[in-house]
């Protein structure tokens, strides 16, 4: 139950501006060993999120085209065309 509600309440935006704020802290050597430890695993956790949530998102992604015959039909838009 606790982590449906944890998945729900997942904002992106907010995951990158959380992992930006562990990268400060990291980077300014000024927190112990053990701190450092708890933080990398949190931002560890919140990439593979946001890396579901990118993937995801991809997935999602169509293109409308029109066929020979006029008719609409979605493809998949690959991302990676462009």
């Amino acid at each position: 139950m606790k982590k449906a509600k944890a998945e729900a309440d997942f904002k992106f935006e907010k995951a990158l501006a959380r992992i930006e704020q562990i990268v400060d802290q990291m980077e300014s050597g000024e927190i112990e060993l053990d701190q450092a430890l708890a933080l990398y695993q949190e931002g560890m956790e919140l990439m593979a999120r946001c890396q579901t949530t990118l993937e995801e998102t991809q997935n999602k992604i169509k293109k409308i085209t029109r066929d020979i015959q006029g008719r609409l039909k979605v493809e998949e838009h690959d991302l990676e065309e462009n």
